[in-house]
């Protein structure tokens, strides 16, 4: 039996834990009465923090940092915003607790920016690194323009980030000097693909070569060669970066492809012939970067048998250049043909890619890809180089390069990815699609292709390795990918 200390001890816990509820109750119910302000400020500060009236009383702080951000982007890298709140009781039942929250703006002094500065070996001349970070001498000072730029520089493969961006202030001025710490990297390439079909037992082989920031200029000059059993494909791409002094890019592009395939003989015998048909084209263009992510592109091309002209659209938003973690890549384009000679219709030629990376949890990420084409009219008389080529890492993994031929295609693509830092990648794929068959085949079929893939770095180097599979083939029966490349 519990003795008289026992029930006096047991009355007092029981108070107390009455107490501490009611307390607990109490804090829960509290919420912003009323605000009050102290200073200057202006009626869109009173309508943003308005809006937390009758909120917990903690929620000022949340409203009060987007406000200063507002600021911030503004030019006033110093600004404040203070409050202090003031507690009562009221409230319908007279016990919860209501808080005046007491608001003081300070902006201190705007800001605008000088010219962005690298404290790190970059190799890239002043004048193109400052053009490259996208921070505008003189602009406003914005701190979301600046995570912007960081995250531009990080993903362009010129540099490696040694360490974060930081601000300095001009002492004669009011200018904020962004003092970014880029270090070269080694990001021009040469790589080698060799990809092996056991079920066509067909070996293909392509040669890369990619040359980026030459001499520090934002030069970039890339070659890519492939070879077959029946196709030949090489084109080259060359960027002169802000000439005459303007925000404008001058690219010049050009392939070549030529492709040998069987048709029915002209003869009644029913026998097949080869047909070898050879395609060489070139355009010119201007592109430019609008803001930190987007970017446009205008070109004209011909060949022995058109004229176009071709409008793209790009939005890229990757954290970085090797082995990306988040972020998210668009690409558009649409391409009018006219003036052919041959009297075939004109058309317009039309694609597009989504790309994105979510990170699910440690070294797990997930990718998704999303592309898509067409061809208008569809009912267009077209010659068969004039249809998407189709196949290999670049669209239907499955398949081998430039295996298919389509009017109109899209697929989607979910990836798992486990990637540990900038060395090792490990993917396994799930590919569905669909694309509009090839002559003399009608209607829409469906494609579902799935695989893994392995990419490894070593300094300077690095191995790839992939497998896919077609929906429905035999397990050895799929595409062998392997891969070199090397850095310089």
């Amino acid at each position: 039996m519990c003795g008289v200390r026992c029930k006096i001890g047991v009355l007092v816990l029981f108070v107390l834990a009455l107490l501490s509820s009611s307390y607990a109750g109490e804090a829960s119910l509290c919420r912003i009465h009323k605000i009050v302000w102290v200073g200057e400020h202006s009626a869109y500060d009173e309508a943003h923090l308005n809006l937390v009236e009758g909120s917990p009383c903690e929620a000022w702080k949340a409203a009060a940092s987007r406000l200063a951000r507002h600021y911030e982007d503004k030019g006033f890298a110093a600004v404040q915003v203070l409050g202090k709140m003031h507690y009562g009781m009221g409230g319908a039942s007279g016990t919860d607790t209501l808080g005046v929250l007491m608001v003081e703006l300070k902006r201190g002094a705007g800001y605008v920016w000088a010219g962005a500065e690298n404290l790190d070996s970059s190799g890239t001349r002043t004048d193109v690194f400052r053009r490259l970070s996208g921070i505008e001498e003189g602009a406003p000072v914005s701190l979301t323009d600046l995570e912007r730029s960081e995250r531009k520089l990080a993903r362009l493969g010129y540099f490696e980030q040694t360490a974060p961006v930081r601000l300095f202030r001009d002492p004669a001025r009011n200018r904020l000097v962004p003092a970014f710490s880029m270090k070269a990297a080694r990001n021009s390439e040469a790589e080698g693909l060799l990809t092996y079909s056991s079920e066509d037992n067909l070996w293909e082989g392509q040669v890369n070569i990619k040359l980026y920031n030459i001499l520090g200029t934002a030069r970039d000059l890339t070659l890519e060669g492939y070879t077959g059993e029946s196709t030949r494909h090489l084109n080259f791409m060359y960027k002169e970066p802000w000439v005459f002094d303007s925000p404008w890019n001058v690219v010049l592009r050009g392939l070549f492809d030529e492709e040998i395939y069987s048709v029915e003989s002209d003869s009644l015998d029913g026998k097949m012939k080869d047909v070898t048909e050879r395609v060489a084209m070139g355009e010119i263009g201007v592109t430019r970067d609008i803001g930190f992510d987007w970017s446009i592109g205008i070109f004209f091309g011909m060949s022995e048998d058109d004229k176009h002209s071709t409008f793209e659209l790009s939005y890229v938003s990757l954290d970085r250049f090797v082995l990306p973690r988040s972020g998210f890549k668009l690409q558009g384009s649409a391409t009018w043909k006219m003036d052919r000679p041959d009297s075939l219709d004109n058309y317009l030629e039309s694609h597009g890619k989504v790309l994105s990376y979510y990170p699910l949890f440690g070294n797990f990420i997930t990718r998704f890809t999303g592309a898509a084409g067409g061809i208008f009219p569809t009912d267009a008389s077209l010659k068969r180089s004039d249809y998407f080529a189709l196949g290999g890492m670049d669209s239907f993994k499955g398949m081998g390069y430039r295996f298919m031929r389509s009017r109109a295609y899209g697929f989607s693509e979910l990836t798992l990815l486990w990637q540990d830092g900038y060395n090792l990648s490990v993917e396994a794929f799930y590919q569905p699609g669909l694309y509009r068959a090839f002559m003399p085949e009608h209607g829409w079929k469906r494609e579902q292709d799935y695989g893994v893939a392995f990419t490894q770095y070593r300094g300077n180097w690095s191995i790839n390795l992939y497998y896919a599979l077609r929906n429905g083939e035999n397990y050895l029966d799929g595409i062998i990918g392997f891969g070199l490349k090397t850095l310089f």
